[in-house]
Parts: structure tokens; sequence; C-alpha cells
């Protein structure tokens, strides 16, 4: 009997073929060296982003974070105001990181303890970090970032942007190890399927809960560092739309949206496929428009496609039950 999850990964790997094959066909510069380097790029904010939804989507709830772009913004402005004022950038960065955990202890604080649906609660957040990322700063961006600070995002390393090798590879392998290797990945899946079970089993689902709000909160702050590296300057819409492409290649990536179900592997597998799609349809001058219509298609193709194989798959357990 397949395992459904080994089948999304195939579905995923074919994905990401077709995507490319895609992006060939529509611009005769997609295949040259350089686009490589261009989408990876993009790849290590979206990711990281990507694996924090995943974890809070895992967790169950359902769990869902729409303030991690906000988030992103207004910690990349704090980050950048320090920066501006006098403080060295690395200490700017950490009290970034740590500004980027308060803000997701909010959000803990009112799905956890206040029992907000994550939905509105994360909603409510998205609107008052947006809000206040431009009045504090009327829309104008924050510079004075030293030239220095742009090799993390703009330096390369055998041809990969130094960021990918520094931020996104090293949390994804660590992530990767808590989920599959410790007993708290365990309690992150167990939370997910069944709370009550896990909750008599021991497992402090509401403080589990929390407490990936705080992280979401804090690689929200990582994201922003790497775009003020990359861009020299914070801005107030920088995370504008990543709260759904987050949700996006995570459930994609075959994050069940009621938790307990994916991998990372999946995650990062979307990320490339919607990353690869967004440059592809850039180089052949397609519309913001037509692009975010193209990721929504495939995002609904995907979860119609999951749905068929996971019926498929229980309809099968069912029938083995039987004749047994």
């Amino acid at each position: 009997m397949k395992d459904p999850l080994n089948q999304r990964m195939f579905f995923l790997t074919a994905l990401l073929i077709a995507a490319g094959l895609l992006g060939a066909f529509l611009s005769p510069y997609f295949l040259q060296a350089s686009t490589v380097t261009y989408l990876l790029q993009y790849v290590p904010v979206l990711g990281v982003l990507g694996m924090a939804q995943t974890l809070i989507i895992l967790s169950g709830g359902p769990g869902i974070d729409l303030s991690i772009g906000a988030t992103m913004s207004i910690v990349g402005l704090a980050i950048a105001g320090l920066a501006a004022n006098g403080i060295p950038i690395l200490l700017a960065c950490a009290i970034g990181i740590g500004l980027g955990g308060m803000l997701g202890a909010v959000n803990g604080f009112l799905v956890c303890i206040l029992h907000v649906p994550s939905l509105m609660a994360t909603l409510a957040t998205f609107f008052t970090y947006s809000g206040l990322a431009l009045a504090l700063t009327g829309g104008a961006p924050i510079g004075g970032i030293p030239e220095w600070f742009g090799s993390l995002a703009q330096g390369r390393f055998l041809g990969i942007p130094n960021h990918m090798w520094i931020v996104f590879l090293p949390l994804a392998v660590v992530l990767h190890v808590i989920l599959s290797h410790t007993r708290l990945g365990s309690h992150i899946y167990a939370a997910g399927n069944d709370e009550r079970a896990a909750f008599l089993s021991g497992v402090k689902v509401w403080h589990l809960r929390f407490a990936l709000y705080c992280i979401s909160g804090m690689v929200a702050a990582l994201a922003a560092i790497m775009t003020i590296s990359w861009f020299q300057a914070a801005r107030a819409d920088a995370g504008d739309g990543m709260e759904l492409l987050s949700v996006t290649v995570a459930v994609l990536g075959g994050a069940h949206i009621f938790g307990g179900i994916g991998r990372l592997s999946g995650t990062i597998l979307a990320v490339l496929i919607v990353t690869t799609l967004q440059v592809g349809l850039q180089l052949a001058n397609v519309s913001q428009a037509w692009q975010l219509a193209t990721i929504g298609i495939l995002l609904i193709g995907s979860v119609i496609t999951d749905n068929i194989t996971e019926d498929h798959w229980r309809a099968r357990v069912r029938k083995r039950s039987n004749q047994s």
C-alpha cells in the first residue's frame, strides 16, 4: 500500500519539472545559468516563512498564521530604524529576532490563552502590524544599512546565494531533525492528529502551540533580516502577500490544513515550484495578476488531487481491514 505522503512527493517532483518546462517554453532566457541564481535568491525568504507556517498547521487547532508577512515587515523596519540610529546591525538583528518572538507571542496569547480562532486572531494582528508599519514610516523606506551586511543575501558561495547556506539550509535541517527524530516533533504531530488523545498522553498542547507561534515570529524576523540585506533597506510593504504564499507552499507541500499530516521536504519542494513559476512568468513579462491566478489554480488543483488520493488510500485501508 502506497503512503500518501510518498505519493505527494512524486506529485510535487512532477509539478516542479512541469514548472521548469513551462518556464523554458515561455521565455528563452529561463534556461540561462543566471536564472538559477536569480531563482535561488527568492527561495530562502519564502522558504523559511513556509516552514514556520508548516509547523503551525501541523500542530492542529486548526492553526494558521496570517500575520507572518506583517511581522516580517514591522520587524524589518525596527531593525533598520535601530541601525540608522547607531545601533550595530548585528545587535539590531538580535533585537529584531526577540521582537519577532514577542509579536508571535501575541498571536499565541490570543489563540492559546483567550481561545480566539487562529484565523481571526492572526488576521487581526496582520492588520495591526501592517497598520503600525505604515503609520510609523508613512510608507517611506528606511535605509542606512551597512554595505558589508549586503553580503548575507547578495554574496555567493559556489554560485549559490549566501543566505541559502547561512539561514535557509541550517534552519531546514534543524526543523527536519526536530520533526522526525525528537519527542517535540512527535508531540507536534500528535497534537495535530488528535488533540484530546495528545493531552491525555501528557502533551501540553496549548503550551506547544504557543511556543510555535513564538517561533513563527522569530522566523519572520529571519526573513526580514535577509530582505534587508538583499535590498539594503526596509519597507513597510516588504512582507505583503507573504502570508498567503507561505500558506500556499505549506498546503501545496502536503500539510493537512487540520494538522497532523505533512513534511518539511514537501514544503521545500512547493517553494521551489512556486518560485520557478514566478520567475518563469516574470521573464515572460506575464502580469502580476496572472502570476497570482496561476498559483491559485495550482493550489486548487493540488488540493483536489490530494483529496482524491487520500480518499482512495482510505478506501484501500477499509477494504484490507474488511478482508482481514
